[in-house]
């Protein structure tokens, strides 16, 4: 392989922007980061804004928007729904562990957020990547996977009918004490099923 700048040289490196393969004269090493003195060059001339550290830090607060602020808009909105829908979850299934989940996910948001921010100071290019590949799910998120998410929601939102509104009608105020009860009889036997059933499809030794 040979540089794409000067073909009669041996390549020493990969340009981490472009991706082009260079030459030892044609390659720059920039806080551990290999470019190219072409994208070297236009990287430097781009303006540098300026982030506040304050600023991000309150307003990644609200999860994802500390992302928009510094313009990782794709990580910001995945980060943003994530937590909609995994608070939508635990609501329907667990309300009693909302006091935890959207504590963890406002220090995951300004711990991310910082990173990217100290990554960006030290002059390293962060790409704007969310959690998971948005282009990939139609070929991984089928009509079979939609109707497990789907029976899925709808036993969550049976389960909280069954074991929040209806034990209350029914218990009143101490409905709390039998809702944690059969809470735990009825994930623990769940597990317990799971359990075996797993074992009993692993291959016995002969």
């Amino acid at each position: 392989m040979s540089c794409a700048y000067h073909p009669d040289r041996e390549v020493r490196g990969i340009c981490s922007h472009c991706g082009r393969p260079v030459c030892a004269e044609c390659l720059v090493d920039l806080n551990g980061q290999p470019y190219c003195k072409r994208c070297l060059a236009a990287r430097m001339q781009q303006p540098v804004r300026e982030i506040n550290g304050l600023v991000r830090f309150v307003l990644s607060i609200a999860p994802g928007v500390g992302h928009f602020y510094m313009g990782y808009f794709h990580r910001g909105t995945q980060l943003f729904l994530i937590t909609l829908v995994g608070a939508a979850v635990l609501n329907l299934a667990f309300p009693g562990l909302l006091g935890l989940y959207i504590p963890a996910a406002i220090f995951f948001s300004i711990f991310d957020a910082r990173e990217i921010h100290l990554r960006l100071s030290q002059g390293l290019e962060v790409e704007d990547r969310g959690f998971f590949d948005v282009q990939a799910l139609p070929q991984r998120f089928g009509q079979r996977q939609a109707g497990i998410a789907l029976i899925v929601v709808g036993a969550l939102a049976l389960w909280r009918v069954l074991t929040t509104d209806l034990l209350r009608w029914i218990f009143g105020a101490n409905y709390f004490l039998v809702q944690r009860t059969l809470n735990g009889f009825t994930f623990g036997a769940l597990a317990l099923a799971l359990g075996v059933w797993l074992l009993m499809r692993q291959p016995r030794d002969r």
